[in-house]
């Protein structure tokens, strides 16, 4: 296994409370899909603020490419997640003063080849509405956007966080398949925060949080496809 991320004894406090994460340290394959599950409260969401370097640990290291991002300058985390890494949240967070095509377009590094828009249009369905501006899009067309602006710059990470919390079953069940195939074609680490059951079955990786700690580390064997996926 080529570990394209990895923590080493992460722990996270805010001030005087309880840690909200005790010493995790797990290794995460390069181009695989790893999903992070777990209650409200578990610490999925601050683990994986802090791999994607949105917040710093309060004690611990995470590594990308080998290097040790928590001793990154403000300036080289963020010349880093220009780069290198991408994310997706449940909230699509579009410009809504800009048209799709624009808001893709603001996940450009400042230098350096990338996607065309159009590839990645094509590639997510989304071409005919490049021209919409967000009041105009369904949710799914926007989340779709949301995924086209963090993988134009050619991430080497995309980090999700609930990315299909605000959908439906029809639109959760596109996106899924889509983070599937761009991270076949292109070759991208998935980590995928998610309370649903259904789309960890779809990982190859399932990282169960609990109480600030991995509570169980699971290879699945036989990951389901996206169209399999039931709310029933």
């Amino acid at each position: 296994m080529r570990a394209g991320l990895s923590v080493h004894k992460i722990t996270k406090q805010y001030r005087e409370q309880e840690l909200v994460l005790k010493e995790v340290t797990l290794e995460v394959e390069e181009g695989s899909f790893t999903a992070i599950v777990g209650p409200s409260g578990s610490g999925k969401s601050t683990l994986l603020n802090i791999m994607s370097g949105l917040q710093k640990p309060s004690s611990g290291e995470v590594y990308i490419n080998g290097n040790n991002i928590t001793r990154f300058s403000e300036k080289e985390m963020a010349n880093l997640r220009r780069r290198s890494l991408g994310q997706i949240f449940q909230g699509y967070y579009l410009m809504s003063h800009l048209t799709a095509e624009e808001n893709i377009r603001m996940g450009l590094p400042v230098s350096g080849d990338s996607q065309t828009v159009q590839e990645l249009a094509q590639l997510l369905d989304i071409e005919g509405i490049l021209g919409q501006f967000p009041r105009q899009m369904s949710g799914g067309q926007q989340q779709r956007v949301a995924i086209a602006r963090a993988l134009i710059k050619k991430p080497q990470v995309l980090f999700c966080d609930e990315a299909t919390g605000a959908l439906d079953e029809l639109n959760s069940k596109k996106v899924i398949a889509l983070l599937h195939q761009v991270r076949l074609q292109y070759g991208v680490t998935v980590l995928f925060i998610t309370h649903n059951p259904e789309i960890a079955r779809t990982a190859q990786r399932v990282i169960t949080m609990k109480d600030g700690s991995v509570h169980k580390d699971v290879v699945n064997a036989k990951p389901i496809r996206a169209e399999e996926m039931s709310w029933a």
